[in-house]
């Protein structure tokens, strides 16, 4: 899925203009919204000090759809105000993954993926999940 921007949108933490993003899949959910990005990657790959991570790539993604959505859509079905869409980051390895863990961004294996998706509780009707799959699908 691609999102490109008439107007870029600046992202301080890396000191860059987002002019536009690719994300490998974007799960809509009850749950919320999964930012996944996928790497079928070698053990080697995985350790290698010369490949660019993929975190700052789903980070820049998450800046992005985060403004989009705050900007484009809203959902005010909550009588105590404005209801909040999780975005949440996501990284699949097929085969190997690193040990380490991440901040705001979780690496899973490819066999880790349903239990991990399926373990957030329901906060979105599956109304306000239409809406934001019509929205984000124009």
């Amino acid at each position: 899925m691609c999102f490109n921007f008439t107007r870029p949108i600046f992202f301080k933490k890396y000191n860059q203009r987002i002019f536009s993003i690719q994300i490998d899949h974007l799960l809509i959910s009850r749950a919320g919204i999964f930012i996944i990005e996928t790497k079928n990657w070698s053990k080697s790959s995985v350790n290698s000090l010369s490949l660019r991570s993929p975190i700052e790539q789903i980070e820049r993604s998450n800046f992005a759809l985060y403004l989009y959505i705050s900007e484009n859509i809203i959902l005010n079905e909550h009588h105590w105000g404005e209801q909040k869409v999780p975005v949440r980051n996501l990284i699949v390895m097929i085969n190997h993954k690193p040990k380490a863990k991440f901040k705001y961004v979780n690496v899973k294996l490819l066999k880790e993926l349903n239990n991990y998706v399926t373990y957030f509780e329901p906060v979105l009707t599956e109304k306000q999940m239409d809406k934001i799959a019509t929205k984000l699908l124009q």
